[in-house]
């Protein structure tokens, strides 16, 4: 098996895209996977390119995810919605909410009118059925541990 890593895409997938068929994933023969440790979205403008590239990996089992603290604060930002957590700062410095709308394919004035569907749309989406809940927390092989920047663990007590 080969493997191909990276993480901290950001959303930004054509960076991807022409990093990986420079180092030849897409013409690899042999048996092939990338892993990608973490940080799927935030900060670029590709995130539903970079979401059906993921799902077609998927598909084809050609991918292993590891979940990033950027997935945490996604989760977060939809668990607090009620709470109005697209209006927090941290959500939208880190770029959380502009992924959000990407994903959803919804304006910022679709936020400030209807924010309850633009929750249910995410709720719905690939990224949040599909993508994040395949995702590890870590993948080890043979000679190698991949992770994001952790792993969790429970602190023993005697």
């Amino acid at each position: 098996m080969k493997y191909y890593v990276t993480s901290d895409i950001h959303g930004y997938f054509s960076e991807l895209k022409s990093a990986l068929a420079e180092k030849g994933f897409f013409s690899e023969t042999s048996e092939h996977k990338l892993i990608i440790c973490g940080d799927l979205f935030d900060r670029g403008s590709e995130a539903q390119k970079l979401q059906e590239f993921i799902l077609s990996l998927i598909e084809k089992d050609e991918v292993i995810l590891i979940r990033g603290n950027h997935e945490d604060l996604l989760v977060q930002l939809l668990n607090d919605w009620n709470q109005h957590s697209y209006n927090a700062q941290h959500h939208i410095s880190n770029m959380t909410v502009d992924t959000v709308l990407q994903l959803t394919r919804c304006s910022k004035s679709d936020l400030l009118i209807n924010a309850d569907a633009v929750k249910i749309k995410m709720l719905h989406s690939p990224c949040i059925r599909k993508i994040i809940p395949s995702m590890l927390n870590y993948y080890e092989t043979e000679h190698y541990i991949f992770v994001h920047g952790w792993i969790p663990s429970s602190q023993i007590r005697i």
